[in-house]
């Protein structure tokens, strides 16, 4: 076989193999504004049902920022903004309270486990996030243990696009 032809055919077998389409796949990551599904909700024992509430979450390599937007039932909102470790731990100021919380990834989830102390009291918050494969959702399992007790909430949470 001549180089001539060598190349023929190796310009035909390129023009010939098929190629994958590139088509976006859909956001999976934890990064995005996030709208609680209140209905689809478990809010725990004794809550009022909030209004609305939004989360938007950016992830920048170990860390992860969260602003939080509630409007409770009473029309009053609640701002929080924190920031989580996926590789250790980070402290948050937590309506004047520091709360330390210790993060780490579980194959696609990221896991939390925080706690504070008020006076002789000490509250501790075990938390589970997840995203559905096509982007489109983010659930949000949370035990809290408490002098109070242990309640147990899954926050649903739709993609806001």
């Amino acid at each position: 076989m001549t180089t001539v032809q060598a190349l023929v055919l190796a310009g035909t077998m390129l023009a010939t193999t098929p190629v994958p389409a590139l088509v976006p796949s859909p956001p999976s990551g934890f990064t995005g504004t996030w709208r609680l599904d209140v209905a689809g909700s478990e809010l725990g024992k004794a809550r009022k049902a909030p209004r609305s509430r939004e989360e938007r979450i950016t992830e920048e390599g170990a860390w992860v920022a969260v602003r939080s937007l509630t409007v409770r039932a009473s029309g009053d909102t609640l701002l929080l903004d924190y920031r989580y470790r996926t590789d250790g731990e980070a402290t948050n100021q937590v309506m004047g309270q520091d709360v330390r919380t210790r993060g780490r990834r579980e194959g696609s989830a990221l896991r939390f486990e925080s706690e504070a102390q008020l006076m002789l009291f000490r509250f501790e918050v075990s938390e589970r996030w997840s995203v559905t494969p096509d982007g489109a959702r983010l659930t949000m399992e949370r035990t809290s243990r408490s002098p109070i007790g242990k309640e147990r909430q899954r926050l649903l949470f739709r993609r806001n696009r």
